[in-house]
């Protein structure tokens, strides 16, 4: 069922012209910086005695850096290239569990929840700079993570592995989802004011513009 879900996914969203952007250099250095730092974020987790791991996801600002596609493009490798690396290090198995798909389709409905709360923040509501940081980068980021945190939840539900720690990812999404806000609320005005021409390619082209 997940791999039914993921199929079908990708299959509505990514198209020819996603693959035509990579050629572009600029394009292809944010994509793979932000590969690097989203596989080195995501292993860098939290966790509380007879907790659920946890870290940040970071990806509000991957959907204003790179859109929707190139995004959805990155989720994947991102998660599925650490463990083998890990396993060859450590010299054990490498293994891929329901778990880990489930945590794919969690981060792929995090992004695009995060592409439609910017579309449609870009087209209700005032076009300042305010807007953009606090509705576009700090609330959406916060939606983002809530979002996600609980689809994991969820997914220790139903996956029945450990139904215990659903009760404990519920705990802890208000306290992760404030400082997922701050994280990218920052990381969006820095671009904003120190690397704008880094957004060209993504958020500003797939948008309508008044």
């Amino acid at each position: 069922m997940i791999y039914l879900a993921l199929a079908i996914l990708y299959l509505l969203i990514l198209d020819r012209p996603t693959f035509q952007l990579l050629k572009l250099p600029l394009v292809q250095h944010l994509f793979g910086a932000a590969l690097c730092l989203l596989m080195v974020l995501w292993q860098l987790k939290g966790q509380l005695p007879e907790s659920p791991p946890v870290h940040f996801l970071g990806v509000t600002t991957l959907v204003i850096v790179l859109g929707l596609r190139l995004s959805l493009l990155l989720v994947p490798l991102a998660l599925l290239i650490p463990p083998p690396v890990l396993a060859l290090v450590n010299n054990t198995e490498i293994s891929i569990d329901e778990l880990q798909l489930w945590q794919w389709l969690a981060v792929a409905v995090a992004v695009i929840q995060s592409y439609l709360v910017l579309l449609a923040s870009q087209k209700w509501l005032p076009r300042q700079l305010f807007v953009v940081i606090f509705v576009g980068g700090f609330f959406n980021s916060i939606l983002s993570s809530v979002t996600y945190l609980l689809l994991q939840a969820l997914g220790y539900s139903l996956l029945g592995t450990a139904p215990n720690l659903t009760s404990d990812y519920l705990l802890i999404t208000p306290l992760l989802a404030f400082p997922e806000g701050l994280l990218n609320g920052m990381a969006l005005t820095m671009l904003l004011v120190y690397r704008p021409e880094w957004l060209k390619h993504s958020l500003w082209n797939e948008l309508p513009r008044p």
